[in-house]
């Protein structure tokens, strides 16, 4: 018989792993260890998915960890502005709840104590795809939500994800293992759909926002977010996606999903892209917006970045698995030394301070820790009483900005008489 070819091969290997993560999907449930945060609301279908599907599905199963650890960090970034673009406005219940705090550090820590206490009247219904460790359902359910319903297909995302509904009085929060593109929840039911940096990692895009507009009421609002393109000044993704170029293998590729090769991981970082995915599944063309965000990653090591892409993703991490060892060691090499040479610095008042002299290393840089100075204080750069930074000592920042796309379902007009 003829030599296989390489992307055959390869193609072979996808289909191996996707055969385990079918039988992982063809069982998986919501699992309910606690019946007031967790219901079992539907089963994920039986029957095959995919290889594309399924490689997510093995993916997010084993990175769920790593990616709460390290990617959540810089997508919660985006997580304020999201949630602005459906309209999930703060209650005034719950403004006035943070008002009586007795500063806004106390707030920090005490959020989750507030929620508690306060009225969810006024509150909107959302839903939030792909909610990964749940950062978006939280920061609805901070904002006085009557109910977020937080969905995603990896069991193990959810998992992460049950400290957000346990944070939160029963009921508000209610997490959901289900399909994106076939939601078991019903029409018009949701003030707003949110997707967070998931739209990509779906095998069919469009159907999804079919059914956020489905479930959406009408006037409702959509908002998804995703990567910026490298070219507009992603550099933690163009770090990556250069090394691969110059040493990787140029055989190696994703799986397709059911209908041919998935979409290019920037697509939908374009307006005229998003706006007719928007409009071809409903919403007002007119209505759509998009804004870029600024985001980024804040590394202890040089060697950090490619780490993360490499436990924490799925595509990028699925690209790097093909790689042999002397190329995946090129690419590691060419990576740490990109952010060495061009990132150093800190993050000071929201400001990137970069290599130069004393700002090089051992000085406060972005965290996961925000800090709000309760008096002057020169030691952090002259920050006045009340200032937020993020404060921290880590060597390297790297810019990793994204995108926000807005939508609304049209509001049905009454027929005339």
């Amino acid at each position: 018989p003829a030599e296989t070819p390489p992307r055959s091969r390869r193609a072979q290997r996808f289909m191996l792993r996707a055969a385990r993560s079918t039988r992982l999907l063809g069982a998986a449930r919501v699992r309910a260890r606690d019946q007031t945060q967790c219901r079992q609301l539907a089963t994920m279908p039986d029957h095959a998915v995919d290889p594309f599907s399924a490689l997510e599905h093995r993916m997010w199963e084993a990175g769920a960890g790593a990616y709460r650890d390290s990617f959540a960090k810089v997508t919660a970034q985006t997580t304020n502005a999201l949630l602005d673009a459906a309209g999930v406005e703060t209650t005034k219940a719950m403004s006035v709840a943070m008002a009586a705090r007795e500063s806004i550090a106390d707030l920090g820590s005490r959020r989750a104590a507030a929620t508690m206490e306060v009225s969810r009247e006024g509150g909107m219904r959302v839903l939030d795809v792909a909610t990964g460790t749940g950062v978006v359902a939280d920061g609805a359910a901070a904002r006085g939500a009557s109910e977020v319903v937080a969905v995603d297909f990896s069991a193990a995302m959810l998992e992460q994800a049950r400290a957000v509904a346990e944070a939160h009085p029963s009921g508000v929060v209610t997490l959901l293992e289900g399909d994106a593109a076939a939601l078991p929840l019903p029409d018009e039911s949701f003030d707003a759909v949110v997707i967070g940096f998931g739209l990509l990692h779906l095998p069919d895009p469009a159907s999804a926002l079919a059914e956020a507009h489905r479930v959406l009421k009408p006037g409702g609002r959509l908002a998804f977010s995703v990567w910026e393109e490298p070219s507009r000044g992603n550099d933690a993704f163009a770090a990556l996606l250069d090394a691969l170029a110059e040493h990787g293998d140029k055989e190696a590729a994703l799986p397709d999903t059911s209908a041919g090769a998935p979409l290019p991981f920037f697509h939908f970082a374009s307006l005229e892209a998003s706006t007719t995915a928007c409009a071809a599944a409903g919403f007002d063309k007119a209505s759509v917006g998009l804004q870029r965000i600024p985001s980024s990653v804040s590394l202890r090591s040089e060697h950090e970045l490619v780490e993360m892409f490499a436990t924490s993703t799925a595509r990028s991490r699925a690209l790097l698995e093909l790689q042999s060892a002397d190329q995946l060691e090129a690419i590691r090499a060419a990576v740490a030394a990109r952010v060495r040479k061009g990132f150093g610095g800190a993050w000071v008042q929201g400001e990137a301070r970069s290599t130069a002299g004393a700002w090089r290393t051992g000085l406060p840089g972005a965290e996961e820790g925000e800090h709000v100075p309760q008096e002057f204080a020169a030691t952090i750069g002259g920050a006045a009483k009340g200032t937020r930074w993020q404060g921290g000592r880590r060597s390297h920042l790297v810019p990793m900005p994204s995108v926000v796309v807005s939508a609304q379902k049209p509001v049905r007009t009454k027929k005339a008489k």
